[in-house]
């Protein structure tokens, strides 16, 4: 099993500590908080998906972030398995079984593969870890699964770790005993989401620290490597894991306060400056919508403020004309583009 000390971490804990005191206290909207928490669930679909799915281009990962849809199998299961433990983590003294964690991986896997990979079952078979076709990591036969996967969950119920060194040694541990033929990282890193939400570490589940993973793969790779070596010790030391999984929470911790702190002056600027023109609210968060996307349709429009289309055509109409959208096209592909506001949080947004 594992070793963590939690005193080689302190910096990073105290400091999240306070990251987290002024996240869970900014004043948001309930529907702009459903929006950043859209946009940070797109993001952590596909920036999972894409560490070990490297068909996946940045283009596609851009084109979704902005439509804050997704369309590809693989990433609509992860969409759904993250569905599912955004449930779970809302639930009181919820268990993290063995059950739970083979609901989390049948939910990922289901339909995406044949039934050789027995989506939620434990494997029948040895398999390895590989990276760029070469082999890195032996798990342990699948014949000690069960009982290892046993003793984890038991593991678990040991809450005198901190909760985010918790969250990090489940992703850990996970990956080591490998229990599934595919998918192990993914639900790994759901567990681990799990963990922080479930024990009020998720700041406010918009933190998307697989987009983190994603960009710094290498390094990502290499800390569960030089923690595990080749094949997994009866015993070892979680720190060199832990040192990089911290550091992952904290960096993304700051972008996302330093996101929420944008966004909030970018709402009181855009009120100040267009409630004395007499536009209505729904017109400004039309405007708010468009700030971050850089463009709004007649449908997006309907959505986010529950308007009937012709309503929403009359609104955008009135913005075009106050000069804050310009039109661009015709028909159901017009849209509108902002003209007035200003793009830093687009660009923000894109860091996170």
């Amino acid at each position: 099993m594992w070793v963590a000390d939690e005193h080689k971490h302190l910096f990073e804990l105290e400091t999240l500590e306070q990251i987290r005191f002024r996240v869970d206290r900014f004043l948001l909207m309930p529907k702009h908080e459903a929006w950043l928490r859209r946009e940070a669930f797109v993001r952590q679909a596909y920036s999972s998906t894409m560490i070990e799915n490297a068909s996946i281009s940045q283009e596609e990962l851009a084109r979704a972030e902005s439509e804050l849809s997704i369309e590809r199998p693989d990433v609509a299961n992860y969409a759904s398995a993250l569905e599912f433990v955004d449930f779970l983590s809302n639930q009181r003294d919820t268990p993290i079984d063995e059950r739970t964690i083979r609901q989390i991986h049948w939910t990922l896997m289901r339909g995406v593969r044949d039934d050789h990979h027995l989506p939620g079952e434990y494997r029948n078979q040895t398999n390895w870890i590989e990276d760029a076709g070469v082999k890195v990591y032996e798990p342990p036969h699948q014949v000690d699964v069960p009982i290892l996967m046993r003793r984890f969950v038991e593991a678990l119920k040991d809450n005198t770790l901190h909760p985010v060194l918790k969250a990090g040694v489940t992703h850990l541990h996970l990956v080591a005993i490998h229990p599934f033929v595919d998918g192990n990282g993914r639900t790994a890193r759901l567990l681990a989401t799990l963990l922080l939400q479930s024990n009020e570490w998720g700041f406010r589940n918009l933190l998307s620290l697989d987009s983190h993973y994603q960009r710094n793969r290498d390094e990502y790779i290499g800390a569960l490597s030089a923690t595990l070596g080749n094949k997994m010790p009866e015993e070892y030391d979680a720190t060199p894991w832990l040192q990089f999984f911290c550091r992952a929470v904290l960096i993304v911790a700051r972008r996302l306060e330093s996101h929420l702190t944008d966004w909030q002056m970018l709402v009181d600027q855009l009120h100040q400056e267009l409630r004395p023109l007499g536009l209505l609210d729904r017109q400004i968060d039309g405007l708010l919508y468009a700030s971050r996307k850089g463009e709004i349709t007649r449908r997006d429009y309907v959505e986010i403020t529950g308007v009937s289309p012709l309503t929403a055509t009359r609104d955008l109409v009135v913005l075009v004309e106050r000069g804050q959208l310009v039109p661009e096209g015709s028909g159901r592909s017009r849209l509108y583009r902002v003209k007035t506001v200003a793009r830093k949080e687009e660009e923000q947004a894109k860091l996170l």
